[in-house]
């Protein structure tokens, strides 16, 4: 197993490269924040960092230490000479950073500087001194994040940048060695000098635990010719951690105009850069060397959404120049991000997530085009070609578990020989698909609906939501009740409204098997695999060929998988199909706890509380 999916790791990191290989020297440097650099309406493409004619520097990029105009101040410095201004800190305070720069206008020298507690540590806030006749005059404090002390095991990590003529930006963090970084967060201050020194507006961004590394980038100038500074903020991710693969550079800007009445956002960004994202996914999708690299691509554009908007349910950038996350409204990227994502699996032959990842396409915040998701369907069709059934029957015996949010083996499952077992509450009924007949069996046990492993010491709690803006999570706890685990799982959360409750929102999981190489099911339509010492979670990229487990929608051989779609019952396989009934038309996303024979010509499935049992044609060999 463990050679089958570094194979397939390996062929996914092949894919990646379409991205990663059009790199300029710009991703050769460092990728630090706070770099100015100026765009080019006509000719850039904003989101995309490789490959494209995105945002230029400016000037020579470099990380904030190579900038000679910052420097560190000395250890518990109370007093500094800084561009030959011999600087006091304010009372309590001492130097941690300090900026000596000649701004644009009929300024003289200015230093901006980040002092923190003398004693106790902490991240800092932001002083800025001025060049007078005498030397420097008395300092003006122009922001911070809320002053409190940090853990002892805890850092400031502050940073400065020129991003203008008349401006500079502050970052605000810290690092602990005894926290983890799940709690982190920063503030970013973008510093007007122009005037009098004061706080243009703040940033505060959230750094969960693995989440791919965010940097700000900004440039305060004229954008629009006005005579006024503008100013552009470039958002960018990069990486990330398990459970998913690291992701590529991808990037995205928000412009704010100044305008008399204040700052007014350019209401086509974050969106055009997002856009440009999903055109280079569309572009590489339906390329069998490139596709497999599609899917990382989509995943890390999805999280940039999340970073960036209010309707990515879960923001990092909060709190943006206000008291809330930016507003991004409908986004026609998010569609066109899912479709890339279905096309992708199509072309890698893989209808089950192409099916799952189509879903993606009518999430809440994603625009939905009836032109382009019937498109889309037409792709799994032609990989999957939709059957008509020969018959669909009702099933009298009423199976003994309704639908519910734990997960659980489902109340159906057939026999080698083609009958239908139906879970009731007094027992198991047999049913004859072709004739209808219904019998109660005798010797035939009732199978547990609980989900639990082989030696039936953990049990399969949970899947949900945790409305982290990551990853999904699945809850698996001992038998006994004394302990439960939460495991990240390599899929990501919809997209959509907020949160309601304390654990999250969940999310229907549909096991498949549970055997020595641990613990396969569907989440979202995704398969995913659990190991069996729950330490981690990977894509399942195949059936394992563990026993097959009453209630589970597979055939009693294992080869075979039958999964309700928007669109049809699809049965996986060697030969995959659409298994579709006049019954059924627009009622297939209720159906749940299906079942399939081994020879995929008999699929029962559960609506309303209700079974059924259909027939349809032989598969084609």
């Amino acid at each position: 197993m463990a050679k089958r999916m570094g194979a397939r790791r390996e062929e996914r990191a092949a894919g990646l490269c379409f991205v990663l290989c059009l790199a300029s020297c710009q991703g050769c440097r460092t990728g630090h924040p706070f770099v100015p650099y100026s765009i080019d309406a006509e000719t850039s493409e904003p989101g995309v960092d490789a490959g494209s004619r995105g945002a230029e520097s400016s000037t020579d990029e470099a990380s904030l230490s190579e900038d000679s105009s910052v420097v560190a101040a000395p250890p518990h410095a109370t007093r500094w000479a800084v561009g030959g201004l011999d600087l006091a800190a304010p009372a309590g305070k001492a130097f941690q950073l300090g900026m000596a720069t000649r701004f644009e206008g009929d300024r003289g020298l200015d230093v901006v500087t980040v002092v923190g507690d003398e004693i106790q540590p902490d991240v800092g806030e932001v002083w800025v001194y001025s060049a007078g006749p005498a030397g420097a005059r008395a300092p003006v404090r122009v922001g911070g994040p809320p002053i409190s002390p940090l853990d002892p095991s805890c850092s400031g990590t502050p940073r400065l940048a020129r991003i203008g003529p008349r401006a500079a930006i502050v970052e605000l963090g810290s690092v602990c060695a005894e926290r983890s970084a799940r709690a982190s967060s920063r503030w970013l201050g973008i510093i007007g000098l122009w005037g009098a020194p004061r706080l243009v507006g703040a940033v505060t961004v959230v750094d969960p635990d693995g989440a791919p590394n965010l940097t700000v980038g900004a440039e305060a100038s004229d954008l629009d010719g006005d005579g006024r500074d503008d100013l552009l903020l470039r958002v960018t991710l990069e990486g990330g951690g398990p459970p998913f693969e690291p992701g590529p550079k991808v990037s995205a800007v928000v412009r704010w105009f100044d305008r008399p009445t204040g700052l007014s956002r350019e209401a086509t960004e974050p969106e055009t850069s997002l856009r440009a994202l999903a055109s280079v996914a569309v572009a590489h999708a339906s390329k069998l060397k490139d596709a497999a690299g599609v899917p990382i691509l989509v995943h890390q554009a999805r999280a940039l959404f999340r970073a960036l908007c209010a309707e990515g349910r879960s923001p990092r950038l909060t709190h943006v120049f206000g008291d809330h996350p930016i507003q991004c409204g409908s986004s026609r990227a998010l569609e066109e991000l899912a479709l890339a994502e279905t096309r992708a699996y199509v072309t890698m032959g893989d209808p089950l997530r192409a099916a799952a990842a189509l879903e993606a396409a009518g999430e809440a915040s994603a625009t939905r085009t009836p032109a382009r998701v019937t498109e889309a369907e037409g792709w799994i069709e032609k990989m999957a070609p939709p059957v008509l059934a020969s018959s669909l029957r009702a099933v009298l015996a009423v199976p003994g578990n309704p639908r519910q949010r734990p997960p659980a083996w489902g109340a159906l499952t057939f026999e080698p020989s083609g009958s239908l077992l139906v879970r009731t509450l007094a027992g198991v009924v047999r049913v004859d698909p072709a004739l209808g007949d219904e019998t109660e069996t005798s010797g035939v046990a009732p199978w547990r609906s609980e989900v639990v492993s082989p030696d039936d010491t953990r049990r399969f709690l949970d899947c949900y939501d945790p409305c982290d803006g990551f990853a999904l999570r699945a809850t698996i706890a001992s038998t006994a009740g004394n302990d439960a685990k939460d495991i990240a799982l390599p899929i990501d959360p919809k997209i959509g409204a907020r949160c309601e409750g304390e654990r999250g929102i969940a999310v229907r999981a549909t096991p498949l098997a549970w055997g020595p190489l641990g613990l396969e099911f569907l989440a979202l339509g995704f398969p995913v695999l659990v190991s069996s010492d729950l330490s981690h979670a990977v894509p399942l990229e195949r059936s394992l060929g563990q026993p097959a487990t009453p209630g589970a929608p597979r055939s009693p051989d294992g080869a075979t998988l039958a999964v309700p779609t928007r669109e049809g019952i699809l049965v996986t396989g060697r030969r995959p199909r659409l298994l579709r009934a006049k019954e059924l038309d627009g009622a297939y996303p209720e159906l749940y706890d299906c079942a399939v024979s081994d020879d995929a010509a008999r699929v029962a499935c559960i609506r309303g509380g209700r079974a059924f049992v259909g027939i349809w044609p032989p598969r084609a060999e």
